[in-house]
């Protein structure tokens, strides 16, 4: 049936978004190989809130404003990685469902995802090292999590991906999971944990190309169900301590009451397209953040909505930092005015992925600052304590031999995987005055805006950082030898980086059942929490390490929030 001149099939087939067509492609949001523009203007918060206010009032609607009533069993807010998944499980169980959500589109598709101990990964030799996986993501979080709501993906993740893998099947695609972890290569102390499975299309998938959300939006509607989309949540419904359902908008700004009488699970992701809300809770990762690769749509609403409800929030921030925010000399790292008065970070391009490779960095007084062999964030965090929130990447003409010798993991890999490309958009960056390249150390110095003793320095870096490469051991700041390169074949190349912004991973409290709790730590009967929207799993920052846990958790939670609902769940 056509619907405004488009067919289902046409529009699961195309591109809704410039952020889901970079999905389409493979090439995730989170993950791209390619230095895509970004989105318009951040769209900024509602009126009624600032960024000494973000939560704002709770919306008032009264009964007399309501246009309609829907009545359901559960009610999945959210079309996204989470809410898609758990559309799918509950249609697979024939549960009486909704999923509403704010776009016309479903939400951005997040491609590969971690599962532990999966029979594939099993099979390839790779168990996870279960007491160290626990005791890494700990230390990433310093403690901050809860490890119950851990072990949930431990735990379950093997069954997501057996029940994945089994509908990606059906749709012509291949799941495996990538044996590299790379360990041997590296030779740092950081666990590499065997987590990553990929999917790709088989040559004769007429879906080749098509996100895995819009592939779970034809699996459901074959079976009956169908997503609702320009349904905005307004706020939660609360009676006698229970959540019993929600109030929408509609594209017509009518508001429609939605009972769910088995519960409401919110899969409405997190608030990285808030900028009020990342001043307030996320302000250092604001001030190395120089670009964005994330959801724009993503405002926070799951998270005000539940907060309203009586929830609790982690007190902690967790962006989803890559060193991949490429920028021109002189940019500084934070918010920009945009010509509409909304608030975006200054970068031109998603991401940089060469970005992440370990080579020579400096600050603008043009000398090292850290030990660049290290997890994606943890430069730019040591970034924010630089001039600008910025730093400069510097390497020479032998950068796709040192692409391949450092032998990087997860979705850096993709520059090794594709150096013919990288090199290729490497020159186009070059020609739109982003990369620089030049003959001479001396004359990349200037172009990379380094003047008087900065440029002293730069170039003394240089000849330091090619002994230390001569001597093989990193006496500045402890580098993996592995991770070490020269500056001496020209031409040379800098580029001034700061972060790109994915995603937020802090939201609401859950447990271990996906059921969100309040500030006294008791269960808000009827609320669950999937995804980004949900808390208790992350603190300070990302444990890239893990390639595609944040994905993984949020499928593996979607199965687990609906198992329980259902009464399903074995655990």
């Amino acid at each position: 049936m056509k619907k405004n001149g488009i067919s289902r099939r046409e529009f699961l087939k195309g591109s809704a978004a410039g952020a889901v067509s970079l999905a389409a492609l493979g090439l995730l949001s989170a993950c791209g190989e390619s230095a895509e523009k970004q989105p318009a203007a951040t769209p900024t918060a509602k009126p009624e809130a600032t960024s000494e206010n973000w939560l704002g009032q709770q919306p008032q609607i009264q009964d007399g404003d309501i246009k309609e009533t829907w009545q359901t069993e559960v009610l999945i807010v959210g079309a996204g990685n989470g809410g898609m998944m758990a559309a799918v499980k509950a249609a697979d169980l024939g549960l009486d469902f909704r999923v509403v959500e704010q776009n016309s589109f479903v939400c951005d598709t997040r491609n590969w995802y971690a599962a532990a101990d999966s029979a594939d990964a099993l099979a390839a030799g790779k168990p996870i090292d279960r007491q160290r996986a626990m005791t890494e993501l700990s230390r990433y979080a310093s403690g901050k999590l809860d490890q119950s709501v851990v072990r949930v993906w431990l735990d379950e993740s093997a069954a997501m991906h057996d029940y994945v893998k089994a509908i990606m099947d059906s749709y012509g695609y291949d799941c495996y999971f990538e044996a590299d972890t790379g360990e041997v290569e590296e030779g740092t102390d950081y666990y590499h944990a065997p987590t990553q499975h990929n999917y790709n299309a088989r040559p004769d998938s007429e879906w080749a190309d098509t996100p895995r959300n819009k592939l779970f939006v034809d699996y459901i509607e074959k079976k009956g169900y169908h997503v609702d989309f320009e349904h905005a949540l307004i706020e939660l419904i609360k009676e006698n301590g229970a959540v019993t359902g929600a109030i929408v908008q509609n594209g017509s700004g009518e508001y429609i009451k939605i009972t769910a009488s088995k519960g409401v699970i919110l899969a409405t992701g997190g608030y990285e397209g808030n900028p009020e809300m990342m001043e307030a809770l996320s302000p250092l990762a604001v001030s190395c953040t120089t670009a964005s690769s994330y959801f724009a749509m993503n405002h926070g609403d799951g998270i005000k909505a539940g907060l309203w409800a009586g929830a609790d929030m982690d007190k902690e921030s967790a962006p989803m930092l890559f060193d991949r925010g490429a920028v021109a000399p002189g940019v500084n790292a934070g918010y920009v005015e945009a010509s509409n008065g909304s608030k975006q970070f200054p970068g031109t391009i998603y991401q940089w992925n060469p970005g992440t490779q370990p080579f020579m960095k400096v600050n603008r007084d043009g000398v090292r600052f850290a030990n660049e062999g290290c997890p994606y964030n943890d430069i730019v965090f040591a970034a924010a304590n630089q001039k600008g929130g910025v730093y400069c990447q510097v390497y020479d003409g032998d950068f796709q031999a040192d692409w391949q010798k450092f032998h990087t993991l997860g979705c850096s890999s993709l520059t090794r995987v594709m150096p013919e490309r990288m090199a290729e958009q490497m020159e186009k960056y070059v020609e739109e005055g982003i990369i620089m390249k030049a003959d001479t150390l001396d004359e990349l110095a200037d172009k990379l805006g380094f003047e008087g003793e900065a440029k002293v320095q730069f170039l003394a870096q240089c000849d330091r950082y090619n002994a230390i490469y001569d001597q093989g051991e990193d006496d500045e700041f402890f580098k993996s030898s592995h991770y070490l390169s020269q500056l001496r074949k020209a031409p040379f190349y800098g580029v001034w980086l700061g972060a790109s912004l994915l995603c937020t991973g802090d939201g609401l409290k859950i447990n271990n059942k996906m059921q969100v709790l309040d500030k006294e730590k008791n269960v808000i009967p009827g609320l669950y929490a999937i995804g980004n929207v949900s808390g208790s799993f992350f603190a300070n920052n990302y444990p890239e390490l893990f390639p595609g846990l944040a994905c993984g958790r949020t499928l593996t939670f979607a199965l687990k929030a609906v198992n329980v609902i259902a009464g399903e769940d074995q655990i």
